[in-house]
């Protein structure tokens, strides 16, 4: 059953209710007022019993007018309870029914109902003891004397009162449901809308937003609420596809990555098994493509390898150590490696980080090696390590041709590559960047570039300085 339809039927059943309850209550009181009425009456009358003589005195008592009708009905009961005389209520020539009582009920302390003998009158009965002057034989004798009036006006304004309440509750039904209906559908509009927005959601339409409320209703938060679910939604899903994007492309690049040393190997095997390559220089050369080709296979295996373990490891083993030793020892590396280029370094103070000692060493041999594989051999390379605040910052600089500003919001994805030939013969595997980012958020820090074309290339990565020494060696 539709929200809206139990409302309705909740707001009619309490109006219906509370109408009920209203009418009940005022039929009641004004039953008990009538009947209190009456039994005052009753009262009055059997007090001026003693006063009356004669039989037509009782029946005069009975009404103001001759032709009024009688409004006390009167029975006489003797000692041994037997029925001695009555009055009728009610018109001489059309009376009531008297009270169905067949014998003396004795005094009643308080007025009591009783029905009629032949129909559904009821009466408010008063019964006294007396001593009779209409009757000489029973002076002498306690008499019953019974007062009785009709509930015939009481039954009347009660069949009224039962006809307005019905009357009422039926207006105050229609007036109410119309009413419950016109601001039901008012207040659900926006459920409605919300509604129909989530179905557009669902199908498909990202783009669909709940329509705004005041945030002080229920309605206004729940709208918020969902337009906040609603975003966070299409950011998953974009991050989703995002990643689905960038899944395939690695695969694809890694495959092209695995394809090129592989089809060398294999073209020189089988120009060597063809005979084109008979002992002598150019089997040399050809055997040492093979050896070159192999130890790049075996290179960009390597970096694949390190890529899927630090996606896998969430905090790598970490202890304290000088950032600063490690920026001489991968500066002495790179000298070796490239002796004709001048690689100059400034790092005068400590910097004590909590790290992974040969993670952060090939951070700081991949910063330098990047900077001479994509320089020529003239260019100088600076290495700088520095504090700056709580952060230790190191910058590896070089006055190279730079990167073009196309290419720089790219340089740290995985097998990109800004100079594609130059990488491949120097034997770049397009992933030495991705590592270094990779390495430097696992141990909470970040990496920047800075490049301007024709000037040169800045690349730092930052990481929190470690607190004072507490005495504790191990890893963290």
């Amino acid at each position: 059953m539709a929200i809206k339809t139990r409302l309705i039927l909740a707001m009619a059943a309490l109006l219906c209710a509370a109408t009920f309850v209203i009418g009940s209550v005022a039929i009641g009181g004004v039953t008990q007022v009538m009947t209190s009425r009456i039994d005052t009456q009753l009262s009055d009358f059997l007090r001026q019993a003693g006063e009356i003589i004669t039989t037509d005195e009782i029946t005069a008592a009975n009404s103001a007018e001759p032709a009024a009708p009688a409004t006390v009905a009167v029975m006489f009961f003797g000692p041994d309870g037997e029925l001695l005389h009555t009055v009728p209520a009610g018109y001489a020539d059309d009376p009531l029914p008297l009270p169905a009582l067949s014998h003396d009920p004795g005094p009643t302390p308080e007025p009591i109902t009783v029905n009629s003998s032949t129909s559904n009158v009821q009466y408010r009965v008063l019964a006294s003891k007396i001593k009779p002057l209409f009757a000489p034989d029973l002076r002498e004798k306690p008499t019953t004397m019974i007062a009785a009036i009709p509930l015939v006006e009481v039954d009347a304004v009660q069949r009224h009162l039962l006809f307005v309440m019905v009357i009422t509750i039926t207006a105050v039904l229609v007036v109410g449901i119309s009413t419950a209906w016109w601001i039901t559908r008012r207040g659900l509009k926006p459920v409605n809308n919300m509604i129909n927005a989530a179905v557009a959601v669902a199908d498909g339409d990202l783009a669909r937003r709940l329509p705004a409320h005041s945030e002080r209703t229920e309605i206004g938060k729940l709208a918020t609420a969902l337009n906040i679910m609603v975003s966070k939604l299409v950011n998953a899903i974009t991050e989703r596809d995002t990643q689905q994007v960038r899944l395939r492309r690695f695969v694809a690049d890694a495959s092209h990555e695995l394809r090129t040393p592989l089809a060398a190997i294999s073209g020189y095997a089988e120009l060597y098994e063809s005979g084109g390559t008979p002992p002598g220089p150019a089997l040399d050369r050809a055997m040492g493509r093979i050896r070159g080709e192999s130890h790049r296979m075996a290179a960009l295996v390597d970096d694949l390898l390190l890529l899927a373990r630090l996606d896998q490891e969430t905090t790598p083993s970490r202890r304290r150590l000088d950032l600063r030793q490690l920026v001489y020892d991968a500066v002495d590396d790179a000298r070796a490696a490239d002796g004709e280029r001048e690689i100059m370094v400034h790092a005068r103070t400590p910097l004590i980080v909590h790290g992974h000692d040969a993670r952060l060493r090939q951070v700081v041999g991949n910063l330098l090696t990047n900077a001479r594989t994509h320089t020529p051999a003239e260019t100088g390379v600076w290495v700088v390590a520095e504090s700056r605040g709580d952060e230790a910052v190191v910058s590896v600089i070089d006055n190279g041709p730079g990167i073009p500003e196309e290419h720089r919001h790219r340089v740290f994805d995985r097998f990109y590559r800004a100079d594609d030939s130059r990488s491949r013969d120097t034997g770049g595997t397009g992933l030495g960047l991705s590592i270094v980012k990779s390495i430097v958020e696992a141990h909470d820090g970040r990496v920047e570039l800075e490049s301007v074309w024709g000037r040169g290339t800045t690349v730092r990565f930052v990481l929190p300085l470690a607190g004072p020494d507490t005495g504790l060696g191990h890893d963290v």
